[in-house]
């Protein structure tokens, strides 16, 4: 039985400050510590299998290293809240403190303000450690776990912090205070059964101490345990007048967590299969395409890579844009995921709008699995998640959100809570989960019913519980942008649940040409520590320069080399191999094994020329399209899209469209809705008209299947020229016999012979001059040629000629190109050392000792707010549009005519709008100009914005709270002495006094 100082120190005191309830300490330990049990048992041992199996492999106890992970796991976790056993944080809640008090623990007055400096996750570390050492522990390894119970809310702690908290004794109590938390901490190893383990986990030598992704997938673990145990939904508090010792005996307190567990909406595990399938009959019962579709070379190779590959590895598809790239990673993703036991698969994409594509493909790929696996009994759930800033605006992702909810239900009416109380029900989620990381407004919202269409009735959902930013990476597959795989590599609050996240799936990283060096850095980090987890990666591009794919696999081998205790040097050093196009590359801790495939795919041999000057851009398009016809005209700026489309817009009339990122989220979504409709596959049956001009910046490069007849593009890298050449006769399809061939004009492409050639200053500014002189030089030799790009067998010279050793430029451009190559290496140490602020470090090596302390340094934000510390270069600044009206003398704020489901309603400024109105607002953002967000404008901006559209009462809407707004009268406004016009033809767009011409964006 407890002395009365261990019945009466208390963890919990409840959150309504007119419930008098509360959870005692060695109830809230004993909870936590029962669903850790359960988490690495029931959820997280089958998909780490290989890391569980490098830890305990040498262990002495006798027990199988899977039962061995979830003991050490109860234990740890079971000991988190230690900390709440002292002066410093009984002293929160006075007639809490009063209690203990009574019961023999006393202490001196406790200032608050000197009581944060030893917080009790902190002052928990300090406990446990002089506790192990007590058993006979050494230092290092008392620390390495004692790190975990310091880091527990998300930020471990550091050398100073534990320094400072050893000189401030009276926070952490007397005798009578290290007598309870000796009794609660045997109690613990006595319930956990980990008491007699104590001495094999106390014996681990340096070479066999725990390594550091081991101890970061731990704290993770004891993380996600205390926020569920800490849920009142799942173990409810007691009243003040109960001391919970009804609960104290083991069968009693066992029945409390299984049914605390019972209640949690986490499905189990995926349990992928693979029965040796061939690749033709994978890709036609996991994909929606014609019957008999074979697959292709670059899709066979995938699937017999993925089988016969080193795992853990990585895989590189190379192949041409529209190849099934796509197809040839997902099925490759369900057979690693078998052989590893993942359980999960994360698609990372460079943008929201392919993000959002990508989660509809990935809905019917997961349909089709989970169909077939429904056939043979095998439990078919799944957590699904979209994540991005815009994801609570997708109707998709929203059905599956209600998806959710009904599960839920499900379970709590199971339970039986439903019948006993249907209006609390009706309402009930785990709110109170995480409570000082989330946001609680979402707890407050009602169900839905569900929809009654084919995904709906599917299981697939997002999990009510994998709501928020810091859980929604605990999903078992999710669709993301690539920020929150680079978020992984960043020093941030809470980033072991993120690779906790990460640990248990399959990745498949999207487009990887596309990163800039800024990001790069990021990305292979976040490679180093997915293979030091044993997570099998695969990486996707059309154009992937062989330098900078060695950079990708020397990163993840690291990670490789560093868990088997390899010493690594101390910089990269990336071995180039030839990578002939298409190709596969497989992974793994020895080297890199490259496949030439044949080219099944889409084939073109497209006529390049020289666009000579500007001004002869519409009579080009007027003499080409005569006879009908659909051309794509990519410019490098909004700025410059939004000139040239009210140029061509004099000649051509409605017959121009322009597409950009500086629309409104719902305008972007038609105008890409549009396009398919428009310009799409055969198979969708496109409404193609018989002469169209889109204009476009690089929002018509990635992920959209468009097709046109004819190109004209501003010069840009190489690579994305050859992306933009992949939206050129995509498909077989009738075309104007003047047009039948696929012809692409670059427009500023400096002569070969012109000793100072010069770039589109725009385009400058985005890319820089070195890349741009390169691909001038390269695409000049192909004019000097035969003027022909053939898809894909020049793909791979092109790409090595502008990114590859020993580039070549002409002669009379030697003085340029070194200039532009001094700006590029600057630029290139300038990205490396800014990326340095919060680029987490290479995990330990395995066998060197290793702790939490210090992990996370520094800190950043890892919030969509905070992505600018993975991106470099990157626009910041949104706003959400209103309309503005004077009616009656009254001013009020409207929604656009443009927004969906609730167009030119009036916004109440006294309470939260309805739930059609805020969608309204909220696909109402639009990403502002450049020179909004530059160092000399940016306070004026932000002033300005504050001062004009504040609302109180919208703060206490997620979806509007700390946005800004920019209300526009007659579609205009002034913002820091600039007039911005907003129409749902051009876009946001800057006007000079006169309204006549566009100034610089």
């Amino acid at each position: 039985m407890l002395s009365t100082g261990s019945r009466r120190a208390w963890a919990k005191s409840g959150y309504d400050p007119e419930r008098r309830c509360w959870s005692p300490l060695w109830l809230h330990l004993l909870d936590t510590a029962g669903v850790a049990r359960l988490l690495a048992r029931n959820w997280l041992t089958p998909t780490i299998s290989n890391l569980i199996q490098a830890e305990f492999a040498e262990s002495e106890s006798g027990l199988n290293p899977e039962d061995e992970f979830a003991l050490l796991a109860s234990w740890i976790a079971g000991a988190h809240d230690i900390g709440k056993a002292t002066p410093a944080f009984s002293s929160q809640v006075p007639y809490l403190d009063d209690r203990m008090r009574e019961g023999g623990l006393d202490h001196t007055p406790i200032d608050p303000e000197e009581r944060r400096r030893v917080p009790h996750a902190l002052a928990g570390q300090l406990v446990l450690e002089r506790w192990l050492k007590e058993l006979g522990w050494g230092i290092s390894t008392a620390r390495a776990l004692a790190s975990i119970v310091g880091a527990h809310h998300g930020i471990p702690a550091l050398e100073g912090h534990l320094n400072d908290a050893r000189g401030r004794e009276p926070l952490l109590g007397d005798y009578a205070w290290q007598t309870v938390r000796a009794e609660l901490l045997d109690l613990v190893a006595e319930r956990t059964g980990a008491k007699d383990n104590l001495q094999f986990w106390a014996h681990k030598s340096e070479s066999k101490s725990w390594s550091q992704p081991f101890l970061v997938e731990l704290s993770g673990l004891v993380i996600l345990a205390d926020w569920l145990a800490s849920s009142e939904t799942y173990f409810p508090l007691l009243s003040i007048d109960d001391d919970g010792m009804s609960l104290f005996d083991c069968d009693v307190h066992e029945r409390r967590v299984e049914t605390g567990w019972s209640r949690v909406e986490l499905p189990s595990p995926w349990h992928p299969r693979d029965g040796g399938e061939s690749a033709d009959f994978l890709l036609n019962a996991r994909f929606d395409l014609p019957d008999g579709t074979s697959a292709t070379a670059a899709q066979r190779t995938a699937v017999k890579r993925a089988r016969d590959m080193s795992l853990p590895g990585m895989l590189i598809v190379q192949e041409t844009t529209g190849s099934g790239k796509t197809e040839a990673a997902l099925m490759a993703a369900e057979i690693m995921a078998a052989r590893t036991g993942r359980s999960g698969v994360l698609f990372a994409l460079p943008t929201q709008a392919t993000t959002d594509a990508m989660f509809s493909r990935e809905l019917d790929w997961l349909g089709k699995i989970e169909s077939s696996y429904r056939a043979d009994g095998a439990a078919s759930t799944f957590a699904i998640q979209l994540q991005h800033g815009r994801a609570r605006l997708n109707k998709e992702a929203g059905s599956l959100r209600k998806r959710g909810y009904e599960i839920r239900d499900r379970l709590l009416g199971s339970l039986g809570e439903a019948q006993e109380d249907p209006e609390k029900h009706r309402s009930s989620r785990p709110y109170d989960i995480g409570r000082d990381e989330d946001n609680l407004q979402t707890a407050k919202q009602h169900h839905e019913s569900v929809k009654n269409d084919d995904r709906a009735q599917r299981d697939l959902a997002i999990m009510t519980w994998f709501t928020g930013r810091k859980k929604s990476m605990l999903s078992d597959f999710v669709v993301t942008t690539v920020d929150h795989v680079l978020f992984s590599s960043m020093r941030a609050p809470h980033l072991a649940l993120r690779h906790l996240g990460l640990s248990r799936k399959i990745v498949i990283v999207d487009e990887v040409h596309s990163y800039s060096t800024y990001m790069n850095n990021y990305l292979e980090r976040a490679l180093t520590w997915l293979a030091s987890y044993g997570v099998p990666v695969i990486l996707l591009s059309a154009t992937l320069s062989e330098a900078r794919c060695a950079s990708f696999a020397d990163a993840y081998r690291r990670g490789l080399r560093l868990m088997t205790g390899e010493k690594v040097p101390k910089k990269p050093s990336p071995n180039v191999a030839s990578m002939p196009f298409p190709s596969l590359a497989a992974v793994g801790r020895d080297g890199m094994d490259v496949t030439p495939v044949e080219a099944t795919g889409r084939s073109s041999r497209v006529r390049i020329e020289r666009l000579a000057k500007d001004d002869s851009l519409t009579a080009l398009l007027g003499n080409a399209l005569v006879n009908g016809g659909c051309a794509l005209v990519v410019r490098n700026t909004v700025r410059r899209a939004q000139e040239t489309y009210e140029q061509l817009r004099e000649t051509f009339g409605e017959d121009v469209s322009l597409n950009h990122a500086r629309f409104t989220i719902s305008d972007r979504l038609a105008r890409d809705a549009d396009l398919l409709r428009r310009f799409g596959s055969p198979r969708r049956r496109p409404e193609r008209p018989h002469r169209a001009i889109v204009v476009a910046t690089q929002v018509v490069e990635q992920s959209l299947d468009v097709d046109f007849d004819l190109l004209v593009t501003d010069l840009a890298p190489i690579d994305l020229i050859l992306q933009r050449m992949g939206r050129l006769h995509r498909h077989r399809r009738t075309r104007p016999k003047a047009l039948s061939a696929p012809m692409c004009y670059v427009d500023w492409l400096p002569s070969a012979s012109n000793p100072d050639p010069r770039v589109e200053p725009g385009s400058e500014t985005i890319y820089g001059e070195h890349d741009m002189l390169l691909t001038a030089a390269a695409l000049n030799r192909v004019l000097a040629d035969d003027a022909l790009v053939t898809v894909p067998d020049d793909v791979h010279d092109l790409v090595e000629a502008v990114y590859g050793a020993g580039s070549e430029a002409p002669a009379p451009w030697a003085e340029a190109l070194e200039r532009a190559r001094g700006k590029a290496h600057k630029k290139q140490i300038d990205s490396t050392k800014a990326s340095r602020s919060f680029l987490l470090n290479e995990p330990a090596m395995r066998g060197k000792t290793a702790s939490l302390v210090g992990w996370l340094e520094t800190i950043a934000d890892d919030s969509e707010e905070g992505k600018a510390q993975v991106r470099d270069g990157e626009d910041s600044l949104e706003v959400i549009l209103l309309g503005r009206r004077d009616e009656g003398g009254q001013e009020e704020l409207r929604t656009l005519s443009t927004a969906p489901g609730a167009s030119s309603s009036v916004i109440p400024v006294d309470r939260v709008p309805d739930r059609n109105v805020v969608r309204a607002m909220a696909m109402s953002e639009v990403r502002l100009p450049p020179r909004f967000t530059n160092s000399s404008m940016i306070d004026r901006v932000l002033d300005e914005l504050e001062e004009s559209c504040f609302v109180p009462a919208w703060q206490a809407c997620p979806d509007l709270r700390g946005r800004l707004f920019l209300p526009l009268t007659d579609g205009r406004a002034q913002l820091a002495g600039v007039t911005v016009e907003y129409t749902s033809t051009t876009g946001l767009m800057e006007v000079n006094e006169n309204d006549t011409e566009l100034q610089s964006a």
